[in-house]
């Protein structure tokens, strides 16, 4: 009996280890559930204080594909302490924020959940297919909704599972102007004119390539709903001949593999899938591969870039200054041309995550609520066209409609939101990530591509 007792005291050790991360600084999975399930309970002051106690003067370290954090951070404490009386830092000294490239985020994560020792208390996120497979299904991230943010018109269905902070568009764009800077000798009216042009030839459109952007796979895979696809069989539609008979000739090439890819999805009772498929086809064997959209919209508004195309983040074109060589002037944003056919590019998310064994979870949450429910949280990211708060009324603090107005680039006036994601002709008609179905289709979609590039 004595062996047997002294048994089972070793097995729960083993488990108590388990649960508290072998000892490590965090918290475990279960007491940060209890943190977020009475967090989404508290109202704002309630909260703000629990973590204001919480964090004190200890680092707060986040993992972030945004380097905006490191504002949001100093101006939640200073909101604090005008506000609740805190004593907070407002200088940035306890907030450490890393930006992982080439999707290490994801393992990066997963080290610091599963390690000894836990850093790390909470997430800025994107790519919404491997957030699903890797991160909430594992337990790695769990959810926090607050409580305002419940009640504000924000779309829970859309935006709260995973919690989103918001929305950000990347747009077909073109350089219209000649290489003699004839005005608007180059016109982009249609989708598949980034893939193929007039006389069926191929264009070699600048793309952030998946391998360097993983979350742009996602528009390829959101393009096999039938809501999506039935855009393409439009842009179809409205084909030049020469475009129609290559399209026509890829649907029917054994080679591309499309009727194959088709019966692995599933999907063989969508009439317009073909199209979408043949569209990809088109557009992965000829785009140009790019590893940053920086870049991208450098290239593009050069005076010389004479009728280059892309397929880029929106808010890109705010950095472009306008000198003899370069401007924004001659861009020409597809969407917004009367007459476009096809969508107006696609739409990713920025999502807000608490990870299972964050150090400081009252933070998190306080933090998340911060940037979720107030302009100033969000101000880092909607100070820009084309990034766009899930919450409404924290987006309706941010008009870029008459930006280009004051600069005379008439591409700056953001239509906003609601026109970019409605999905009919005369509006943007973004391809919207759905991070479940991306990961739905992900296994076939993505072996699909890998052969294609």
């Amino acid at each position: 009996m004595k062996g047997l007792k002294k048994n089972v005291s070793l097995v729960l050790v083993a488990a108590a280890m388990l649960l508290t991360g072998c000892g490590g600084q965090g918290q475990n999975t279960s007491e940060v559930q209890k943190v977020i399930d009475q967090a989404e309970k508290m109202d704002e002051e309630q909260l703000y204080k629990k973590a204001a106690a919480e964090i004190g003067d200890n680092k707060f370290i986040v993992i972030a594909n945004s380097s905006r954090m490191k504002d949001a951070f100093p101006a939640w404490c200073k909101y604090v302490n005008e506000k609740y009386g805190g004593h907070l830092k407002t200088d940035g000294t306890n907030f450490q924020t890393t930006q992982p490239k080439n999707n290490q985020i994801f393992t990066q994560i997963k080290g610091d959940v599963t390690g000894t020792n836990h850093s790390i208390s909470m997430t800025l996120i994107q790519d919404g297919s491997q957030i699903a497979s890797k991160m909430t299904k594992t337990g790695y991230l769990l959810n926090y909704i607050p409580k305002e943010w419940k009640t504000s018109g924000a779309d829970e269905a859309k935006d709260g599972h995973p919690l989103a902070l918001q929305s950000l568009s990347k747009v077909f764009a073109y350089n219209s102007n000649n290489a003699d800077g004839t005005p608007d000798s180059y016109i982009y009216d249609n989708v598949f004119d980034y893939a193929i042009n007039d006389e069926g030839k191929d264009v070699h459109t600048q793309f952030m390539a998946p391998a360097s952007e993983p979350v742009g796979a996602n528009m390829f895979y959101m393009l096999t709903k039938p809501e999506y696809s039935a855009i393409v069989k439009d842009a179809y539609d409205h084909a030049t001949d020469a475009q129609k008979a290559k399209i026509d000739k890829t649907i029917a090439d054994s080679n591309a593999g499309i009727a194959d890819e088709i019966k692995d999805l599933g999907k063989t009772s969508d009439p317009n899938l073909p199209y979408a498929l043949a569209w990809e086809y088109l557009f992965l064997k000829n785009y140009q591969a790019e590893v940053d959209d920086g870049p991208i919209a450098g290239n593009i508004t050069k005076k010389n870039a004479a009728g280059q195309s892309a397929l880029l983040v929106y808010s890109k074109f705010r950095s472009t200054k306008e000198t003899d060589d370069t401007s924004n002037k001659q861009i020409r944003v597809s969407a917004y041309l009367d007459g476009y056919h096809g969508f107006g590019g696609y739409m990713y998310k920025h999502y807000l995550q608490v990870l299972s064994t964050s150090p400081y979870p009252w933070t998190s949450c306080a933090f998340i609520h911060f940037m979720t429910n107030h302009a100033e949280g969000f101000k880092p990211w909607g100070k820009d066209m084309g990034g766009y708060s899930a919450n409404p009324k924290v987006q309706a603090q941010f008009d870029h409609s008459t930006d280009g107005d004051k600069e005379g680039v008439p591409i700056k006036n953001d239509k906003g939101y609601a026109w970019w994601t409605a999905n009919e002709q005369g509006k943007g008609r973004l391809i919207i990530e759905d991070g479940e179905y991306c990961s739905s289709v992900a296994s076939s979609m993505g072996e699909w591509m890998k052969y294609l590039r």
